[in-house]
């Protein structure tokens, strides 16, 4: 047994009082502490923490220096709230900040190999920081989980019910924080070819499963709302094009967006010597993977929904409404890509010129 193991744990809400910025390097973080500390006072009732937000940024970080408070603290740059329920992979670093990342790598490595996913956020909670002497540093880093079979579980209850729901999720009990990625996967399989007898409705399938997708940098989404609603629809899609960092290059028919996926690993996907090895650098999903090898793949094509979630989480918060989401192509269907058409709310369409194929 390590005397520094990787630990689960269930973190319960708690109030922080937090300034968000973006940062080039860890340098920067420290003075945001001491203008977050000055503000905060003697309402501070924990340790100083950092929250990393994974995806916002294509260079450098978007941080939430944050203190637990007792009571609310609201200036210029610095709001209260409540930071939600989770659960997350925990690990002690002894030394200086600038070392972390080794013993997240550690955590991530050890995500790879059970069964767990990772959502877009990081903690560092600070237990002892002292600048002048950071070998003495001990620092809690903390990888949010991205609780992948609750989120499952809570959309079948929502849109077929209770009863779904149970049946759904038989076997769960039997995943634990040990448990391996393969018995994980296999657990996934069983689930989605459950829910495939449950309803042959494809859009309640993709209601139940997009539930589970990952959550979207906010504050892209942010930023494509407020272009939005200060300009027209096709505003959004050009910017689209300038960032292709995490935006793929739609095509608007009417009220209706093509998509087509970009590959997880281009040069591998340009390069591959199979056609599995073509799909593999492709896909996304860590859990589709495994069933790439053959095709017709063994797991359900309604597992992808998970991934349009991602879609129908951008569009509906740029929207403030709701889209329908449709698979066109999927790799699990024998594809060589994934394409998919957000269908938009039909008085969108008076917004919209007949056709955006080229911005």
């Amino acid at each position: 047994m390590t005397d520094n193991p990787i630990l689960y744990k269930k973190i319960e809400p708690f109030q922080i009082a937090a300034l968000k910025a973006r940062v080039d390097s860890r340098d920067q973080i420290l003075p945001l502490f001491e203008r977050l500390k000055a503000a905060c006072g003697d309402a501070v009732c924990g340790d100083p923490m950092v929250i990393f937000h994974g995806g916002a940024v294509k260079d450098g970080f978007i941080v939430e220096a944050a203190y637990p408070v007792a009571r609310p603290v609201e200036t210029p740059g610095i709001h209260t709230r409540t930071l939600g329920a989770a659960s997350a992979l925990t690990m002690r670093h002894h030394g200086p900040h600038q070392t972390i990342r080794e013993t997240a790598l550690k955590i991530y490595d050890y995500l790879g190999k059970h069964a767990w996913t990772t959502s877009l956020f990081r903690r560092e909670i600070y237990r002892m920081m002292d600048p002048l002497h950071p070998e003495g540093n001990l620092t809690e880093v903390q990888i949010i989980l991205h609780e992948w079979d609750r989120l499952l579980a809570e959309g079948a209850e929502k849109i077929l019910g209770v009863d779904a729901r149970l049946n759904l999720m038989q076997g769960i009990e039997s995943i634990t924080p040990e448990s391996s990625f393969d018995d994980y996967s296999a657990w996934i399989k069983g689930a989605i070819e459950r829910l495939d007898t449950l309803t042959d409705d494809s859009e309640k399938k993709c209601q139940v499963v997009s539930h589970c997708a990952h959550v979207f940098p906010q504050e892209r989404i942010e930023h494509l709302r407020a272009i939005y609603e200060s300009g027209e629809f096709d505003d959004i899609l050009r910017e689209m094009y300038r960032d292709d960092f995490w935006y793929e290059k739609p095509m608007r028919r009417g009220n209706v967006i093509y998509m087509r996926k970009n590959p997880y690993n281009p040069e591998g996907y340009e390069n591959a010597a199979t056609p599995a090895e073509r799909r593999k650098a492709y896909c996304h999903c860590a859990f589709v993977h495994p069933y790439l090898d053959e095709i017709p793949a063994a797991l359900s094509p309604t597992f992808c929904y998970c991934g349009a979630g991602w879609y129908r989480r951008l569009w509906e918060g740029i929207l403030g409404q709701p889209v329908k989401i449709e698979h066109v192509e999927t790799l699990l269907r024998g594809n060589d890509q994934c394409t998919l058409t957000i269908t938009l709310p039909l008085e969108l369409a008076g917004e919209c010129s007949p056709t955006m194929e080229n911005v």
